[in-house]
């Protein structure tokens, strides 16, 4: 899968804690926006909205923002999605 497809609204990925701005530990997230793509610090990162997955699959009801480094975002399936 090419690495911008992982990155669509709709989209389930997760990434490590260094490959995304801003949080700690690594991201799941449901993806419910894609705000901009493009170079930054030699690489292509995304500017995404959406929420969080929890461990049991479950969303987390705010929305939030991250800054993600797309070659570094893996497409997941969750469970109750």
């Amino acid at each position: 899968m090419p690495p911008s497809s992982r990155v669509t609204v709709g989209a389930t990925i997760r990434v490590p804690a260094d490959a995304y701005r801003f949080g700690k530990g690594p991201l799941t997230l449901w993806i419910t926006e894609v705000l901009s793509v493009g170079r930054f610090e030699g690489a292509l990162w995304a500017e995404l909205r959406g929420h969080e997955v929890n461990p049991d699959g479950t969303l987390r009801i705010r929305q939030r923002f991250a800054f993600v480094r797309v070659d570094r975002a893996v497409a997941v399936e969750v469970p109750s999605r």
